[in-house]
């Protein structure tokens, strides 16, 4: 990477966040937001612990490589410190900090020429469940896992648009309310693009099958 400003994100630390799914508007976040705006970098670090698995998670299903991954959430994060102070506090966090995690992302992407697949997880809680269930059934575990390829391949394919729209709907479990916001887009135009992601990942998967859905 080139020689910016050090926010310090261990590649370690980013699996350990104990703030996972969506963050609840509270006084301590506002207070939070409020000291590190001002430039309080001890308030600064606790909102990178709170929100860093999301961000390189996100990062990571949208862009594909680990590499890209951490190379985008330390862009956010400097983004974030740069622009903190545009950000009203009394408003949620949450939908701004996607929204500048899908824009780092689609410039780091276009960037780059996005690179081969995309590696999307169809939720990670759910990923230990099926271990656990084919813990002794090997068979039915190499089956899931190769659901699970088969579903970043027909990601993968998608376009920009609908790939980050069916990204952040589909797979982080965000509402087309919540998915418009971080878009900057109509919930229209959500639905529309989830449709049509849906409907080409069902053909796709259709035709690595052979025919059957």
């Amino acid at each position: 990477m080139s020689s910016r400003p050090d926010i310090s994100l261990p590649t370690n630390a980013l699996w350990m966040s104990h703030a996972e799914g969506e963050m609840e508007r509270s006084s301590e976040m506002v207070a939070l937001l409020t000291r590190a705006a001002s430039g309080d970098a001890a308030a600064f670090e606790q909102i990178v612990v709170r929100h860093e698995r999301r961000v390189l998670t996100l990062s990571w299903r949208l862009l594909g490589t680990m590499e890209d991954a951490q190379d985008a959430a330390q862009e956010v994060f400097l983004r974030t410190f740069k622009y903190l102070h545009r950000f009203d506090v009394q408003k949620p966090f949450e939908p701004w900090i996607v929204r500048m995690t899908v824009n780092v992302c689609r410039d780091l992407g276009r960037h780059r020429q996005q690179r081969g697949a995309v590696l999307v997880d169809a939720g990670e809680d759910s990923g230990r469940t099926e271990q656990q269930d084919h813990r002794n059934n090997p068979h039915a575990e190499l089956h899931a896992e190769q659901q699970r390829q088969l579903l970043r391949r027909a990601v993968g394919e998608l376009p920009e648009k609908e790939r980050t729209a069916f990204v952040l709907r589909d797979i982080e479990g965000m509402t087309t309310a919540e998915t418009a916001e971080a878009l900057g887009s109509s919930e229209a135009t959500v639905r529309s693009q989830i449709s049509s992601a849906r409907l080409k990942i069902r053909k796709f998967v259709a035709r690595i099958n052979g025919g059957r859905q």
